[in-house]
């Protein structure tokens, strides 16, 4: 999800507006690399979170308060759980050089505890989104790699919707990264 984390409706949004930022991090070594084939948007993104696996994964996975810590996000929730297989819904919006634009999605999320989340786009937004996000140990940190591949419900110029999904997802994984911090100092 962005890992599914990735809310969806993130690329919706940010495909449909102009780029207003893409300045990287200066911790983690967050990369983002956005292309696009034809319709298809690809992206991938990686960072290390100063956090124990079950840090990063507490955050990445709580879908109940994610409104709470990423930005744009109006609502978020888990629908229903079948064992690994989880139904989430999220509603947002996004305001890029004065353009707005609000996103939904329901997923289907296949979750690995401590490894993954797989998610594929059920309705929503988008015409497609599926992401895989994977957590692995690296040292006193987490690696986190986000994948995802989307295709917007909306016509978008083709120079602008690469650059906003890049902030996007900047931005979104800036945020995860602040939310995992913030848990951390409060124990």
């Amino acid at each position: 999800m962005m890992p599914t984390i990735v809310r969806t409706g993130l690329l919706a949004l940010a495909l449909s507006t102009s780029p207003a930022w893409a300045q990287a991090p200066a911790d983690g070594g967050l990369q983002v690399k956005v292309q696009k084939n034809g319709d298809v948007v690809a992206v991938d993104a990686s960072i290390t979170i100063a956090g124990t696996p079950q840090e990063v994964w507490n955050v990445l996975s709580d879908f109940d308060h994610m409104a709470g810590f990423l930005h744009g996000l109006d609502s978020s929730r888990i629908t229903a759980r079948d064992g690994d297989v989880w139904q989430i819904e999220q509603k947002g919006h996004s305001s890029h050089a004065g353009f707005s634009f609000s996103f939904e999605s329901q997923r289907e999320v296949h979750v690995r505890p401590l490894e993954s989340l797989q998610s594929h786009l059920i309705r929503g937004t988008l015409k497609k989104h599926d992401t895989l996000t994977q957590l692995a140990p690296d040292g006193d940190a987490t690696r986190v790699t986000y994948h995802a591949d989307s295709v917007a419900g909306v016509w978008v110029p083709p120079l602008l919707g690469p650059s906003v999904v890049e902030g996007e997802v900047r931005q979104q994984f800036q945020d995860i990264q602040a939310e995992v911090l913030k848990r951390k100092a409060a124990h």
